[in-house]
């Protein structure tokens, strides 16, 4: 049964996610690494859009315990259409398919869930509990973590400790993704009333109009810039192949977010890529 016959409810955008795989991952020893990554994507996506426009908040509560229990026995507690999902990602889980530990999908859902709370009771929370939160449910924290844990044997545990240890780069870059996604589409959110990001936050925690908040917000991302350059310095922690995938995420969040949603809307630019990189042939300079 394909993926999207059982999740109809979800955004349909298969080859922008593995866009963003082959962004991270452009060598072509690292093609099964992309399949790992776009696969991983699609079944976050589907999350995302269930946690944040399609269940409802008692759906939502269920789902997450489902997740943190990772249980087969508990699926009879869930709605119909969210079993086949549950099942796939015990599976994949089960038969190590998915690069992704149990516990960064539990994190995961838990933030989805604090976000869909603040939604259904209609609360703005302070810009510093939100961003907290909100470097979570980036998920760039599960696909930094994955994009080394799939790279082979150069990674090891001491770069996994090194990774762990929060080091500038891999936190600018998720801080970057959170506040790069907040401010491109804000405009859009509040038109469906769900406004659980920055640049709302912001504005109630230190009492400034929208426009002194968007500034600050983008202050933050040109900041945060830096310091992913700094972290590419030599002599750095570790090898550049490893800062590689790190770096190319934050790449890749500035190509699809710096001037609008080219995810939401991918007819703005980020199809016509899909179709140069792998639909459209390369023209022979022979003929």
């Amino acid at each position: 049964m394909e993926f999207k016959t059982i999740t109809p409810y979800a955004r349909d955008r298969t080859p922008e996610l593995y866009l963003w795989a082959i962004a991270i991952f452009s060598e072509p020893h690292y093609s099964h690494s992309r399949i790992i990554l776009a696969k991983m994507a699609q079944l976050i996506l589907v999350l995302d859009d269930i946690y944040d426009a399609y269940g409802t908040i008692e759906e939502l509560r269920l789902l997450t315990g489902a997740i943190n229990s990772w249980e087969i026995n508990v699926m009879e507690q869930l709605p119909e259409y969210i079993k086949p999902l549950y099942n796939i990602l015990l599976n994949e889980r089960r038969e190590n398919r998915v690069y992704a530990t149990k516990q960064a999908f539990q994190k995961l859902a838990r933030g989805y869930l604090q976000e869909a709370e603040w939604r259904y009771h209609r609360q703005v929370s302070s810009f510093q509990e939100y961003l907290k939160n909100g470097l979570i449910t980036s998920t760039y924290d599960v696909f930094t973590k994955s994009s080394l844990m799939v790279m082979g044997d150069i990674v090891c545990e001491e770069v996994l400790a090194w990774y762990e240890s929060r080091p500038n780069i891999g936190e600018s870059t998720k801080l970057l993704g959170r506040l790069y996604n907040d401010v491109t589409t804000f405009q859009f959110e509040g038109e469906r009333a769900q406004q659980v990001e920055s640049v709302h936050t912001y504005m109630k925690t230190f009492g400034v109009p929208e426009n002194v908040a968007v500034h600050e917000l983008k202050k933050m991302i040109e900041n945060e810039w830096k310091d992913i350059n700094e972290g590419c310095l030599k002599p750095t922690e570790v090898s550049m192949e490893l800062l590689a995938p790190i770096l190319n995420l934050a790449r890749m969040t500035d190509m699809v977010y710096r001037y609008n949603d080219k995810f939401t809307f991918p007819e703005k630019t980020t199809m016509e890529y899909v179709n140069l990189l792998f639909i459209d042939s390369v023209p022979n300079p022979n003929y």
